[in-house]
C-alpha cells in the first residue's frame, strides 16, 4: 500500500479552473482524484484564466490555495489568459499581486515583448510560453531563452514531427501538453483514440499534462483528472527506467531557471 504523501506517478497534472470547479465539492474531489486507489496525487497545478476577470480569477486562486492547505497538498498556481490582445501591464500587475508560481504569455506577443516580461515580474514567478498549432515553430529556441515552461496545444503527430519536446528540453524548458478529451465534455466515457493520443504524447517525453475545458466547463472535472491520472500511470510503465528521475523531478520541476 502506498504511504501518505507518496507519489505514484511522475507526470504532473494541470487542471484549468472554471464554472464547473466553482462548485467547492467538485473542486475538492478533483484535488483528491487519486484517493479512490488510496493514492494522494490528484491535481498538482491549478490553471486560472485572467481572461475570466480579475475578481473571478483571484477568488478561484484563493479557494484553491485554501483547500490545498487544508489537505496538506503541495499544489501550484499557473496564471494564463485566453485573450491574445490582453493589456500586458494590467496582466503583469495582477500576476504580481496574486503571486502565482507560473505565469503564461502567448507567443503572439512577439519576442521583443516576451523577452522583457521577466524583469517586470516578481523574482519568484516562473514564465511559460503559450504555443498553439498556428504558431511558427521555427524560432522557438529564441523564446526558450526567456522561459521555464512551454504549453503546447497541438496534435501528437505535429509534436513528434517538429521535435517540440526535444527542442524544449535541450534548452532546459519543461514542455506541457494541453490535452483534449471531447467525449468527456459530452458526459461520455473517454474514447480509445483519446487515451492513445494522450498516452502516446506522454511517452514522447511530456512530464506535465494540462486539461482545459474538461475541468473548467465540463460536466465531470474530477473524472477527467482521474482519467489523466490513470493514463499517465500506464504510460509511465512503458518508459525505460520510469522512476529513475523521480527524485530529480519532484525536487526540480518547480525550481527551473528564470
Amino acid at each position: 500500500m502506498t504511504k501518505p504523501n507518496e507519489r505514484h506517478r511522475l507526470s504532473l497534472i494541470i487542471a484549468t479552473l472554471g464554472p464547473s470547479t466553482d462548485n467547492e465539492k467538485e473542486l475538492i474531489t478533483m484535488l483528491m482524484a487519486g484517493i479512490a486507489r488510496q493514492w494522494t496525487d490528484g491535481v498538482d497545478i491549478a490553471r486560472v484564466l485572467y481572461s475570466d476577470g480579475e475578481s473571478v480569477a483571484k477568488n478561484r486562486i484563493e479557494i484553491f490555495r485554501e483547500q490545498s492547505k487544508k489537505r496538506n497538498l503541495s499544489t501550484q498556481v499557473y496564471l494564463d489568459t485566453d485573450d491574445e490582445n490582453i493589456d500586458l501591464d494590467k496582466y503583469i500587475a495582477f500576476a504580481n499581486s496574486i503571486d502565482p508560481n507560473i505565469v503564461s504569455f502567448p507567443k503572439s506577443i512577439g519576442l521583443d515583448v516576451f523577452s522583457g516580461v521577466k524583469e517586470k515580474l516578481n523574482s519568484n514567478i516562473k514564465i511559460s510560453l503559450r504555443l498553439n498549432a498556428l504558431d511558427s515553430f521555427s524560432d522557438l529556441q529564441d523564446y526558450y531563452d526567456h522561459c521555464s515552461y512551454v504549453m503546447i496545444e497541438s496534435s501528437s503527430q505535429d509534436i513528434v514531427d517538429n521535435k517540440l519536446v526535444e527542442t524544449a528540453k535541450s534548452k532546459d524548458v519543461e514542455p506541457i501538453y494541453l490535452a483534449k478529451m471531447p467525449t468527456l465534455m459530452k458526459g461520455q466515457v473517454q474514447s480509445r483514440e483519446e487515451n492513445f493520443e494522450i498516452g502516446h504524447t506522454l511517452e514522447e517525453g511530456f512530464d506535465i499534462v494540462a486539461l482545459y475545458e474538461e475541468t473548467a466547463k465540463g460536466p465531470y472535472p474530477a473524472r477527467s483528472v482521474k482519467c489523466i491520472d490513470e493514463i499517465a500511470v500506464e504510460s509511465e510503465k512503458l518508459r525505460v527506467n520510469p522512476f529513475a528521475d523521480l527524485l530529480e523531478k519532484i525536487m526540480s520541476v518547480f525550481k527551473r531557471k528564470n
